[in-house]
């Protein structure tokens, strides 16, 4: 992280060497003070401006960044942990992915089995595909793991690991970036690749007081005859569902909109066939449950009395009715698990840099144009699945499989 400065190494070294000749007295306290007035200078020296950075090491920042090395363009992909591809290391929760691994397709074209391949990146090496890392159709999140780490550590990219940007500003030449240390980065090009991590919790009364996918039990023991109620009915939701069916007494799903089949709508986000066992409980009226919240989010709230969690309207007040028990409003739970999905980070922008909010999304997205850059802050782009803004609920840029091709 120093730049160098060359006279005040040659000013050093001419006073090193007849100091070493002479053995003078005090010679080392004399070096380690020169060493500090090194420190000082060479620290307050300007670093060029990075031509490209790029936030996340991600498969969406690898992508990118394999794409710039191949070009032999000036670039470093920040990454704030230890290893790539860190967001697989915890989701799914439940460790398998919904992305397909077909490792044979009959063909030997490379671009039609890539195709039928979701998880692999683009690279001229060819061990470098996700069919050598799994025969499965559905691989474990695992696997996803070592293969990302793999593809960064065989193709050498420039990832610069344990530096998480804290801040974003604008700057005269482009954009200044602050990490955790407090060290600046001078930018040209900002690519944020960070994914869609924040939890989004919804505008409901008690919400914050209720398990969130992201730190639930994944230990189907936990939920052993409990009564459970899973607040959003995506692919998480219907995730978490499968995974303690075997063990809950109930299990209820509520959201504010209807279930949307990914082979009904040809869309990869909607709800997949691989997570749907829940349907097929409650179709063959098997206790579990599906309902709609009435009204938005402002219509309703969670309570928590005698132990229990309860759906109630927004303006109930006293004691819950002894009545009928249906699924949603006014049934006692012993669990409610918010599975609602994740969105874009803003914390780190400062004003001048915010990108704005996409409200198509309601700000699950940045604001975007349609070549990805930033509909309000020139030079910052997006990549991975924070780039799905431009075809939001259209196609798959979200994906792997969609977002490799639009970097």
């Amino acid at each position: 992280w120093l730049k160098l400065d060359s006279d005040f190494l040659q000013d050093m070294l001419g006073y090193i060497k007849p100091a070493m000749s002479e053995q003078r007295k005090g010679f080392l306290p004399s070096i380690a003070f020169l060493f500090f007035l090194f420190l000082i200078s060479s620290n307050s020296q300007p670093v060029d401006a990075i031509q490209y950075c790029i936030i996340g090491a991600g498969p969406g920042g690898m992508q990118m960044g394999y794409f710039l090395q191949s070009s032999g363009r000036d670039y470093i992909i920040f990454e704030k942990n230890s290893t790539s591809g860190s967001f697989f290391l915890h989701y799914p929760r439940h460790r398998k992915l919904i992305s397909i691994n077909k490792r044979h397709t009959g063909s030997t074209n490379y671009e039609f089995n890539l195709r039928h391949d979701w998880n692999s990146l683009i690279s001229n090496n060819s061990a470098l595909q996700m069919r050598h890392y799994s025969k499965k159709y559905f691989p474990d999140a695992d696997d996803l793991v070592r293969y990302l780490h793999d593809y960064a550590s065989e193709l050498n990219l420039n990832i610069q690991y344990n530096t998480e940007i804290t801040l974003l500003t604008r700057s005269s030449e482009g954009y200044v970036m602050t990490d955790q240390y407090d060290q600046t980065y001078d930018c040209q090009v900002v690519i944020v690749s960070t994914g869609l991590w924040v939890p989004n919790i919804p505008d409901i009364t008690g919400a914050d007081s209720v398990e969130g996918y992201e730190s639930v039990s994944i230990n189907p023991d936990d939920f052993e005859g409990k009564t459970v109620l899973i607040i959003g009915r995506g692919n998480a939701g219907f995730e978490t569902a499968a995974h303690i069916v075997g063990s809950a007494a109930y299990i209820h799903m509520a959201s504010r909109s209807r279930i949307k089949m990914a082979y009904q709508t040809h869309y990869v986000g909607d709800l997949r066939a691989i997570n749907d066992d829940l349907i097929d409980t409650y179709q063959l009226k098997s206790l579990d449950g599906q309902t709609e919240i009435p009204g938005s989010s402002d219509d309703v709230k969670f309570i928590h009395s005698n132990d229990k969690y309860f759906l109630v309207p927004a303006d109930f007040e006293g004691e819950i009715p002894h009545q009928e028990l249906e699924v949603g409003l006014f049934f006692p739970y012993d669990i409610i698990i918010r599975c609602t999905g994740f969105k874009f980070d803003y914390s780190y922008f400062d004003e001048t840099a915010h990108p704005g909010e996409d409200k198509s999304s309601k700000g699950k997205y940045p604001q975007m144009n349609p070549n990805y850059e930033s509909t309000y802050q020139p030079g910052m782009f997006f990549a991975g699945a924070a780039s799905h803004g431009v075809d939001f609920k259209k196609s798959a840029g979200a994906f792997l499989h969609g977002f490799r091709y639009t970097v």
